[in-house]
């Protein structure tokens, strides 16, 4: 009898340590290979490809996408995570680790795409998530500049060889008071916004919109500056427009300025959601204040309200912008800056020749 109860003990003592070993086994790392790594924040909006991509045509490149706030950890490498939108294409998160704070993550990229437009990867790392896009260009056509593959949120980019073409819905892929109180994204809201004033909500809702934004990727100083118009004025990397200083009827956006939700920005009467202001989703959770923000319709690029050193923007012109190298275009150009003061992003003028803009 005595010796029967050993082996049950026994037994049962191998059955709950292999049953703890397969939990933890189980539980040691996620689909994309993080294990225990984990980081705060993925910014798939500043991710970059070491190549571009044609239609039809077989692709092999590496996609890095920058991180923040990681712990140091080791990680294997990764399922493959097919793409959606243009497919044909697989992402594979390399092996690596992580350094203690910011750093990149490196994916390979291959296939061949079936067609021109946007391939969308969901990426999911370290208890984040986001998502990568890569333009993919007419086969025989002009190769996209690759910065343009930042602009995350649009429906599609083409390329002419002299014109971007930027389609945008206009919906924010961020929380806001806003969205509709059936949506995932919409989130209650109350307290200090933009400036520190007490947020008053205004009486619209997001809704989806169809914007065709036509851009010239080789922008110049212009010798009449055109004024900017009530509206879009430009892009930013989620597929949100840009509208200038002004509120309705050309009045100060002062009378405004409280509307803007948690992330700062606030849909007008048809439902576009727009920014005035600094877009604060881009520049604390997808990049940083010094990163970039977008377009505006001349096609010159447009900075957050800090320099790569962490200093406020000096020398900004009549237009809000000014000229020297940045990290995405080393040899130096125009461009312009978000500040907390008027006008915010641009009011004067454009800079250089405006594309076109439909909706």
């Amino acid at each position: 009898m005595i010796g029967n109860m050993k082996r049950t003990t026994i037994i049962v003592a191998v059955f709950l340590s292999l049953s703890f070993s397969c939990s933890k086994n189980e539980s040691s790392s996620d689909n994309n290979g993080s294990g225990t790594a984990s980081i705060t924040a993925l910014a798939c909006g500043s991710g970059s490809f070491s190549a571009t991509a044609t239609a039809n045509v077989a692709y092999t490149a590496t996609a890095t996408i920058p991180y923040s706030g990681g712990n140091g950890a080791a990680y294997t490498a990764g399922a493959s995570i097919t793409s959606t939108g243009i497919t044909g294409l697989t992402a594979t998160l390399q092996a690596g680790s992580l350094t203690t704070g910011t750093g990149n993550l490196s994916f390979s990229v291959s296939g061949t795409p079936s067609a021109a437009g946007t391939a969308n990867f969901a990426i999911s790392f370290g208890g984040q998530s986001c998502s990568l896009s890569l333009t993919v260009n007419t086969a025989g056509g002009p190769a996209l500049p690759p910065v343009y593959n930042k602009i995350y949120g649009a429906t599609s980019i083409t390329f002419d060889g002299t014109f971007v073409t930027i389609k945008c819905n206009a919906l924010p892929d961020h929380k806001s008071v806003y969205y509709p109180t059936s949506n995932p994204l919409y989130q209650p809201f109350s307290g200090t916004t933009f400036g520190g004033g007490t947020f008053m909500r205004n009486p619209n809702t997001i809704a989806t919109q169809n914007i065709t934004l036509r851009i010239p990727v080789n922008p110049a100083m212009a010798a009449t500056h055109s004024p900017t118009p009530m509206g879009v004025i430009g892009v930013s990397l989620n597929g949100v427009p840009f509208f200038n200083q002004y509120a309705a009827g050309g009045s100060p956006l002062s009378n405004e300025i409280n509307s803007f939700d948690q992330y700062w920005g606030h849909p007008q009467m048809t439902g576009m959601y727009h920014y005035h202001v600094e877009p604060l989703f881009l520049t604390t959770v997808i990049a940083t204040k010094s990163s970039l923000m977008g377009y505006l319709l001349d096609g010159f690029p447009v900075y957050g309200p800090q320099e790569a050193d962490g200093s406020a923007p000096t020398g900004l012109d009549v237009y809000h912008g000014h000229t020297h190298a940045t990290a995405d275009y080393p040899a130096g150009i125009y461009h312009y800056h978000f500040t907390t003061a008027a006008p915010y992003l641009n009011g004067n003028g454009f800079y250089g020749t405006p594309g076109t803009v439909t909706q």
